[in-house]
């Protein structure tokens, strides 16, 4: 992975100054790898690289900062914020209520990312990975008849499943949507009763495929698993027991 003092970088043109500084810079912090709490180079440094003034700087930042991809401290400099991560959640959760997104899109979202992750779960999983998914089983069945309990089992299944792949922009994105994912799965217990034993055994059919290595599989018994849950949803709507609107 390059450093940020690696990067090329060309001068910024005149037209939408400030964005176009903001986005530059944060491509720059993408792309070098920089984490939570690592200082980005002196403001007098990015001015020089970007070809801008102070001024257009200062506000370039200012403009991260309020994204929370950035802190400006006096005396320290510019440093990668800790808040990022809640930034893009923040952000995420916005754009699917803005947009009047419904838990049909959200599931139209789901089944893209996760039946890929399955697949590449399966690919690179270690034997850590698969027990902590394990784990994750064994609290499903333990609490299939408490909501809470079993909902925040599912989404830590869901969640070492994403680490398998050992990808960290998935685990990122897929963190960020935590509160929205979260949603979705509490549609198991809205259903129909047997909502939760079917849900348990697509997840152990997708545990089984991701410990026999046979990627196909578990990207196969995942669509069925989010097939599943899309008919619990559709079912909770026609009843009237759940609002489609996120």
């Amino acid at each position: 992975m390059p450093k940020f003092s690696e990067l090329t970088t060309m001068p910024v043109r005149p037209y939408s100054l400030t964005h176009r500084v903001a986005e530059e810079i944060s491509q720059m912090i993408l792309s070098s790898g920089l984490r939570p709490g690592d200082k980005l180079p002196p403001m007098a440094e990015l001015e020089a690289r970007l070809g801008v003034s102070h001024t257009v700087m200062r506000e370039a930042l200012r403009m991260l900062e309020t994204r929370g991809l950035v802190q400006v401290q006096h005396g320290k400099g510019v440093i990668v914020s800790a808040r990022s991560s809640d930034a893009l959640s923040a952000s995420l959760n916005t754009v699917f209520r803005l947009h009047n997104g419904t838990l049909f899109h959200l599931m139209e979202f789901r089944a893209i990312l996760e039946i890929e992750v399955a697949r590449l779960a399966a690919e690179r999983r270690t034997d850590d990975n698969l027990r902590e998914m394990r784990a994750c089983l064994r609290e499903m069945e333990q609490a299939a008849e408490i909501p809470r309990g079993y909902v925040d089992a599912d989404v830590g299944f869901h969640n070492a499943l994403v680490r398998a792949t050992h990808n960290p922009v998935l685990i990122s994105v897929t963190s960020s949507l935590q509160d929205l994912l979260i949603k979705s799965r509490e549609i198991t217990f809205r259903g129909p009763p047997t909502g939760a034993t079917i849900a348990l055994n697509a997840h152990r059919s997708i545990y089984e495929a991701v410990k026999a290595r046979d990627a196909e599989g578990a990207a196969s018994a995942m669509h069925r698993h989010l097939q599943e849950t899309l008919q619990d949803i559709e079912i909770a709507v026609r009843e009237g027991r759940l609002e489609q609107k996120l």
